[in-house]
């Protein structure tokens, strides 16, 4: 059984017509025609009917069809990664981050990285989801973990779902506010721009007002808290050390799904391929 002739297989079975299939693969109809009939004496079945309508698949084909699509596709794969393993890859790739590497554990991925591809360099770039989101799309940036998989245009993979909790100074505990009502009536740090953090908490506490300091990085945000500005959503892995006078609350805990991104029409560039094959090794 020859390559090709499940191509034309595929190919016919998509477009119902010999011409148009022929296009597609950029050769003649009787050279198609000839590989759907090499391929059905090797099998042994009919594959087509011929009808007024076009090429119609057979019961037969149909059972085959996605098998040769399948095929097809590992073959590409297989190709794709022996193109990767080559240690010549050069290039530098540039990742947003919006939380805090330990938390991503960019050391895994960086390791790997280097141990596969040690030609390729790395630049880690603190930011938010919003603008990770923004960075991605104008080629700014290569990739980035957010919390939002936005359209059509971005290729996501989802990597966990991530527990947010909330973080307050604990000069405001008293016995006359219960936390939920200290959190809706108290001040808030904002994350930044349309960062999902802000949303959720318009959402949940539309009373509670943001303040005129904002940070994407938790840990600075954590230091603001301590020092009394204001409470402020955090990721629960970054309660690690948490400061005596800040106070951790589960009151309204919530989740938020967690993605690596990368621009979709880049998705074949053999660097950013290199990219999300280390970062699906991080998530299995």
């Amino acid at each position: 059984m020859e390559f090709y002739h499940l191509k034309s297989f595929v190919a016919v079975a998509k477009a119902q017509n010999l011409t148009k299939a022929a296009k597609e693969l950029h050769t003649t109809p009787p050279a198609v025609s000839a590989h759907i009939k090499a391929l059905e004496q090797e099998l042994n079945v009919t594959l087509f009917e011929r009808t007024s309508k076009g090429m119609l698949l057979t019961p037969q084909g149909i059972a085959l069809r996605e098998k040769a699509q399948n095929t097809l596709n590992s073959a590409h794969d297989f190709i794709q990664s022996a193109s990767l393993t080559d240690t010549a890859l050069t290039g530098h790739l540039k990742i947003g981050l919006n939380l805090s590497p330990r938390v991503l554990k960019c050391q895994d991925l960086l390791m790997q990285m280097q141990s596969e591809f040690p030609n390729i360099s790395l630049e880690l770039s603190p930011s938010n989801s919003s603008q990770i989101l923004s960075d991605i799309e104008a080629g700014k940036l290569d990739g980035g973990y957010t919390f939002d998989q936005s359209g059509s245009e971005f290729l996501a993979k989802f990597i966990a779902n991530r527990n947010i909790t909330t973080v307050m100074p604990k000069v405001w505990i008293n016995s006359q506010q219960s936390e939920f009502e200290l959190l809706e009536n108290g001040t808030w740090i904002g994350m930044g721009t349309s960062c999902p953090f802000d949303n959720e908490l318009v959402s949940r506490l539309p009373k509670a007002k943001i303040s005129h300091y904002s940070s994407y990085d938790e840990l600075t945000r954590i230091e603001l808290v301590s020092q009394g500005f204001g409470a402020s959503f955090v990721d629960e892995s970054d309660l690690v050390g948490l400061p005596e006078s800040v106070h951790q609350t589960s009151i309204i805990d919530f989740d938020l799904p967690l993605f690596f991104v990368v621009s979709a029409r880049r998705e074949k560039e053999p660097l950013i391929q290199a990219l999300l094959n280390q970062v699906a090794l991080q998530t299995e």
